[in-house]
């Protein structure tokens, strides 16, 4: 009963029981891991680029003196 139960794997996309050696079970679900893959990394790309344009706004800010955290000379 245990050698039934660990000759098999379930597809990470749609969770049905699929062969051990297989990585999806079906072309479909293939289909739908490069688009989900796809659409992380835009995300990542749109983050990292809103991460450094913060990064560059803030160093283009940092030698100006603000009006709340200094006092007069």
């Amino acid at each position: 009963m245990a050698d039934k139960a660990s000759d098999h794997r379930h597809c990470p996309m749609c969770g049905k029981a699929m062969g051990s050696n297989e990585r999806l079970c079906s072309p479909e679900c293939e289909k739908s891991m490069v688009g989900q893959k796809k659409k992380q990394q835009r995300t990542m790309y749109i983050f990292m680029g809103i991460l450094v344009l913060f990064m560059v706004v803030l160093y283009a800010t940092s030698g100006q003196t603000s009006c709340l955290g200094s006092t007069p000379s």
